[in-house]
Protein backbone atom coordinates (compact mmCIF):
# COMPACT_ATOMS: atom_id res chain seq x y z
CA UNK A 1 0.00 0.00 0.00
CA UNK A 2 0.78 3.63 -0.45
CA UNK A 3 0.00 6.22 2.34
CA UNK A 4 -0.96 9.80 1.03
CA UNK A 5 -1.25 12.13 4.13
CA UNK A 6 -1.94 15.60 5.06
CA UNK A 7 -0.42 15.44 8.19
CA UNK A 8 -0.70 18.06 10.78
CA UNK A 9 1.51 19.11 14.00
CA UNK A 10 -0.54 20.57 15.82
CA UNK A 11 -4.13 20.53 14.72
CA UNK A 12 -6.02 17.65 13.27
CA UNK A 13 -3.76 14.42 14.95
CA UNK A 14 -5.48 11.17 13.46
CA UNK A 15 -3.03 11.22 10.57
CA UNK A 16 -0.22 10.90 13.10
CA UNK A 17 -2.23 7.60 15.03
CA UNK A 18 -3.12 6.52 11.60
CA UNK A 19 0.68 6.10 10.65
CA UNK A 20 0.81 4.43 14.03
CA UNK A 21 -1.27 2.30 13.11
CA UNK A 22 -0.52 1.74 9.60
CA UNK A 23 2.96 0.63 11.37
CA UNK A 24 1.39 -1.83 13.49
CA UNK A 25 -0.33 -3.44 10.36
CA UNK A 26 3.04 -4.02 8.71
CA UNK A 27 4.51 -5.01 11.81
CA UNK A 28 2.13 -8.32 11.67
CA UNK A 29 2.37 -8.53 8.24
CA UNK A 30 -0.93 -7.35 7.27
CA UNK A 31 0.28 -4.72 4.81
CA UNK A 32 3.35 -3.82 3.17
CA UNK A 33 3.94 0.27 3.46
CA UNK A 34 5.74 1.27 0.10
CA UNK A 35 5.31 4.90 0.43
CA UNK A 36 4.56 7.70 2.45
CA UNK A 37 3.67 10.73 0.16
CA UNK A 38 3.12 14.68 0.95
CA UNK A 39 -0.72 16.20 0.03
CA UNK A 40 -2.33 19.72 0.56
CA UNK A 41 -5.23 20.02 2.80
CA UNK A 42 -5.89 20.79 6.78
CA UNK A 43 -6.86 23.99 6.85
CA UNK A 44 -5.05 25.25 3.53
CA UNK A 45 -2.03 23.91 4.78
CA UNK A 46 0.79 23.48 1.38
CA UNK A 47 2.08 20.63 0.03
CA UNK A 48 5.72 21.98 1.12
CA UNK A 49 4.41 22.07 4.62
CA UNK A 50 2.73 18.95 5.13
CA UNK A 51 6.11 17.33 3.76
CA UNK A 52 8.06 19.04 6.54
CA UNK A 53 5.50 17.95 8.83
CA UNK A 54 5.72 14.12 8.17
CA UNK A 55 9.28 14.42 7.81
CA UNK A 56 9.27 15.59 11.35
CA UNK A 57 6.61 13.73 12.74
CA UNK A 58 7.94 10.21 11.30
CA UNK A 59 10.96 10.95 13.64
CA UNK A 60 8.73 11.53 16.56
CA UNK A 61 6.56 8.46 16.48
CA UNK A 62 9.78 6.09 15.43
CA UNK A 63 9.14 5.85 11.87
CA UNK A 64 12.81 6.84 10.55
CA UNK A 65 12.66 3.48 8.66
CA UNK A 66 10.06 4.84 6.75
CA UNK A 67 12.14 8.36 5.82
CA UNK A 68 13.40 6.39 3.00
CA UNK A 69 9.73 5.35 1.42
CA UNK A 70 8.91 9.65 1.85
CA UNK A 71 7.46 11.22 -1.48
CA UNK A 72 6.73 14.65 -1.79
CA UNK A 73 3.10 15.43 -3.47
CA UNK A 74 2.02 17.41 -6.63
CA UNK A 75 1.18 21.27 -5.09
CA UNK A 76 -2.53 22.79 -4.78
CA UNK A 77 -2.08 24.55 -7.99
CA UNK A 78 -1.11 21.19 -9.92
CA UNK A 79 -4.61 20.45 -10.96
CA UNK A 80 -5.20 23.24 -12.94
CA UNK A 81 -1.72 22.79 -14.83
CA UNK A 82 0.68 20.32 -13.90
CA UNK A 83 3.64 22.09 -13.61
CA UNK A 84 7.31 20.59 -14.35
CA UNK A 85 7.92 20.29 -10.32
CA UNK A 86 4.46 18.08 -10.02
CA UNK A 87 5.62 15.88 -13.04
CA UNK A 88 8.55 14.84 -11.58
CA UNK A 89 6.53 14.21 -8.80
CA UNK A 90 3.92 12.27 -10.13
CA UNK A 91 6.71 10.19 -12.14
CA UNK A 92 8.45 9.54 -9.11
CA UNK A 93 5.07 8.21 -7.10
CA UNK A 94 4.10 6.09 -10.35
CA UNK A 95 7.34 4.54 -10.46
CA UNK A 96 6.49 3.21 -6.92
CA UNK A 97 2.97 2.04 -7.92
CA UNK A 98 4.59 0.19 -11.04
CA UNK A 99 6.47 -1.74 -8.95
CA UNK A 100 3.63 -3.21 -6.88
CA UNK A 101 1.03 -3.79 -9.31
CA UNK A 102 -2.15 -4.13 -7.60
CA UNK A 103 -1.31 -1.01 -5.00
CA UNK A 104 -4.01 0.13 -2.28
CA UNK A 105 -3.73 3.60 -2.04
CA UNK A 106 -4.89 4.91 1.54
CA UNK A 107 -5.99 8.95 0.97
CA UNK A 108 -5.66 10.14 4.67
CA UNK A 109 -6.34 13.92 2.78
CA UNK A 110 -7.46 14.99 -0.40
CA UNK A 111 -7.88 12.35 -3.17
CA UNK A 112 -5.58 14.39 -5.93
CA UNK A 113 -2.40 12.09 -6.02
CA UNK A 114 -4.87 9.01 -7.16
CA UNK A 115 -6.88 11.19 -9.20
CA UNK A 116 -4.05 12.72 -11.24
CA UNK A 117 -2.19 9.60 -12.01
CA UNK A 118 -4.68 7.83 -13.56
CA UNK A 119 -6.56 11.25 -15.00
CA UNK A 120 -2.79 12.25 -16.59
CA UNK A 121 -1.60 8.13 -17.40
CA UNK A 122 0.96 8.32 -14.93
CA UNK A 123 0.20 4.57 -13.80
CA UNK A 124 -2.41 2.03 -15.83
CA UNK A 125 -5.88 1.66 -13.92
CA UNK A 126 -5.25 -1.82 -12.97
CA UNK A 127 -2.10 -0.89 -11.45
CA UNK A 128 -4.23 0.13 -8.24
CA UNK A 129 -6.64 -2.01 -7.19
CA UNK A 130 -8.52 0.08 -4.36
CA UNK A 131 -8.25 3.74 -2.97
CA UNK A 132 -9.14 4.11 0.10
CA UNK A 133 -10.67 7.85 1.14
CA UNK A 134 -12.65 9.51 4.03
CA UNK A 135 -15.67 11.90 3.14
CA UNK A 136 -19.32 12.06 2.24
CA UNK A 137 -22.59 12.56 4.23
CA UNK A 138 -26.22 11.41 3.66
CA UNK A 139 -28.36 14.74 2.33
CA UNK A 140 -28.94 16.70 5.29
CA UNK A 141 -26.74 14.96 7.70
CA UNK A 142 -25.08 17.57 10.24
CA UNK A 143 -22.58 16.92 13.06
CA UNK A 144 -23.55 19.87 15.40
CA UNK A 145 -23.35 18.80 19.02
CA UNK A 146 -25.58 22.28 19.92
CA UNK A 147 -23.22 21.86 23.59
CA UNK A 148 -21.11 24.81 22.91
CA UNK A 149 -21.51 28.10 21.20
CA UNK A 150 -19.15 27.01 18.07
CA UNK A 151 -20.47 23.12 18.05
CA UNK A 152 -24.42 25.24 17.58
CA UNK A 153 -23.06 26.64 14.75
CA UNK A 154 -20.37 24.30 13.20
CA UNK A 155 -22.91 21.70 10.83
CA UNK A 156 -20.93 19.74 8.48
CA UNK A 157 -17.61 20.24 5.89
CA UNK A 158 -16.77 17.85 4.08
CA UNK A 159 -12.82 18.40 4.87
CA UNK A 160 -11.12 16.16 2.39
CA UNK A 161 -13.95 16.38 -0.72
CA UNK A 162 -13.88 20.07 -0.41
CA UNK A 163 -9.90 20.61 -0.62
CA UNK A 164 -10.53 18.76 -4.41
CA UNK A 165 -13.58 18.68 -5.76
CA UNK A 166 -12.31 18.04 -9.20
CA UNK A 167 -10.12 14.40 -7.94
CA UNK A 168 -13.24 12.93 -6.15
CA UNK A 169 -15.53 13.84 -9.20
CA UNK A 170 -13.29 12.72 -11.34
CA UNK A 171 -13.03 9.57 -9.13
CA UNK A 172 -16.37 9.16 -9.43
CA UNK A 173 -17.39 9.02 -12.99
CA UNK A 174 -14.01 7.15 -14.35
CA UNK A 175 -13.28 4.83 -11.54
CA UNK A 176 -15.97 4.34 -9.07
CA UNK A 177 -15.58 0.71 -8.60
CA UNK A 178 -11.92 1.25 -6.78
CA UNK A 179 -13.30 3.65 -4.03
CA UNK A 180 -13.96 2.59 -0.41
CA UNK A 181 -14.92 5.17 1.47
CA UNK A 182 -14.97 6.03 5.24
CA UNK A 183 -17.63 8.58 6.13
CA UNK A 184 -17.30 11.10 8.77
CA UNK A 185 -20.46 9.92 10.22
CA UNK A 186 -18.44 6.61 11.07
CA UNK A 187 -15.86 8.00 13.49
CA UNK A 188 -18.34 10.00 15.68
CA UNK A 189 -20.08 8.79 19.00
CA UNK A 190 -18.72 5.73 20.31
CA UNK A 191 -15.59 5.73 17.73
CA UNK A 192 -14.09 9.12 19.35
CA UNK A 193 -10.96 8.77 21.47
CA UNK A 194 -9.71 10.10 25.11
CA UNK A 195 -6.40 11.76 24.90
CA UNK A 196 -5.13 9.56 27.47
CA UNK A 197 -5.76 6.53 25.60
CA UNK A 198 -3.61 8.18 22.54
CA UNK A 199 -1.06 9.62 24.96
CA UNK A 200 -0.84 5.28 26.56
CA UNK A 201 -0.99 3.92 22.71
CA UNK A 202 1.80 7.36 22.16
CA UNK A 203 3.89 9.03 24.59
CA UNK A 204 5.57 11.19 22.16
CA UNK A 205 1.67 12.61 20.88
CA UNK A 206 0.35 13.28 24.96
CA UNK A 207 0.43 17.08 24.25
CA UNK A 208 -1.11 17.40 21.14
CA UNK A 209 -3.67 14.81 21.42
CA UNK A 210 -4.58 16.45 24.95
CA UNK A 211 -4.58 19.87 22.86
CA UNK A 212 -7.13 18.07 20.40
CA UNK A 213 -9.20 17.07 23.06
CA UNK A 214 -9.68 20.78 24.38
CA UNK A 215 -10.61 20.95 20.97
CA UNK A 216 -12.94 18.57 20.52
CA UNK A 217 -14.72 18.42 23.85
CA UNK A 218 -14.32 22.27 24.86
CA UNK A 219 -15.04 23.73 22.02
CA UNK A 220 -16.99 21.66 19.93
CA UNK A 221 -18.91 19.62 22.37
CA UNK A 222 -17.48 16.00 20.92
CA UNK A 223 -16.95 13.42 23.77
CA UNK A 224 -13.53 12.69 22.34
CA UNK A 225 -11.02 12.82 19.42
CA UNK A 226 -12.74 12.07 16.20
CA UNK A 227 -9.78 9.76 14.53
CA UNK A 228 -11.48 9.42 10.82
CA UNK A 229 -8.59 8.60 9.07
CA UNK A 230 -7.51 5.66 11.79
CA UNK A 231 -10.40 3.85 10.16
CA UNK A 232 -8.98 2.95 6.75
CA UNK A 233 -7.34 0.51 7.96
CA UNK A 234 -10.08 -1.32 8.53
CA UNK A 235 -10.23 -1.82 5.29
CA UNK A 236 -7.44 -4.40 6.06
CA UNK A 237 -9.20 -5.88 9.13
CA UNK A 238 -11.05 -9.16 9.15
CA UNK A 239 -14.89 -8.44 9.64
CA UNK A 240 -13.84 -4.40 9.28
CA UNK A 241 -16.16 -4.18 6.65
CA UNK A 242 -19.16 -5.56 8.65
CA UNK A 243 -18.20 -3.57 11.36
CA UNK A 244 -18.11 -0.35 9.67
CA UNK A 245 -21.44 -0.89 7.62
CA UNK A 246 -19.51 -0.99 4.06
CA UNK A 247 -21.60 -1.72 1.44
CA UNK A 248 -22.15 -0.59 -2.12
CA UNK A 249 -24.25 2.10 -2.49
CA UNK A 250 -24.84 5.52 -5.08
CA UNK A 251 -23.27 8.21 -4.21
CA UNK A 252 -22.34 11.92 -6.17
CA UNK A 253 -21.36 15.69 -6.42
CA UNK A 254 -24.25 17.58 -4.82
CA UNK A 255 -24.57 21.28 -3.33
CA UNK A 256 -25.59 21.78 -0.02
CA UNK A 257 -27.50 24.82 1.36
CA UNK A 258 -26.58 23.89 4.66
CA UNK A 259 -23.23 23.02 3.94
CA UNK A 260 -20.16 24.83 5.66
CA UNK A 261 -18.75 26.75 2.64
CA UNK A 262 -18.62 24.22 0.47
CA UNK A 263 -20.51 24.29 -2.86
CA UNK A 264 -20.02 20.61 -3.46
CA UNK A 265 -20.06 17.51 -0.87
CA UNK A 266 -20.34 13.84 -1.39
CA UNK A 267 -23.92 12.74 -0.93
CA UNK A 268 -24.61 9.54 -0.25
CA UNK A 269 -27.71 7.23 -1.16
CA UNK A 270 -28.67 9.69 -3.97
CA UNK A 271 -29.50 9.07 -7.81
CA UNK A 272 -29.41 10.79 -10.86
CA UNK A 273 -27.02 12.59 -12.85
CA UNK A 274 -23.35 12.04 -11.43
CA UNK A 275 -24.24 9.07 -9.70
CA UNK A 276 -22.07 5.97 -9.96
CA UNK A 277 -21.73 3.07 -7.27
CA UNK A 278 -18.73 3.07 -4.82
CA UNK A 279 -18.26 1.10 -1.26
CA UNK A 280 -19.03 3.17 1.28
CA UNK A 281 -18.97 2.81 5.39
CA UNK A 282 -21.46 4.85 7.10
CA UNK A 283 -21.98 3.11 10.68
Amino acid sequence: MLIISDMTTSGEIDDSVSLLMYRELERRGCVRVVGLASIFGNGGSSTGQVHQNLDERIETLGLAAWRARLLRGPDRTSFRATNAADHIRLRQIADVVRRHPGLVMAELGPWTVSALLLMHRYVDPAEISAVLGVGGRRPGERFATGRTVPGSLFGFRDMNVAEDTRAISYLLRHHPEKLWNVTYHTGLGPRTVHHETIAAFAPTLSGHARRRWRTARHLLGYDGIPLWDTWTTSYFLRGGNERLGCRSIPAAMRSDDNGFRDPMQLHLGVTGAGSSRITACHR
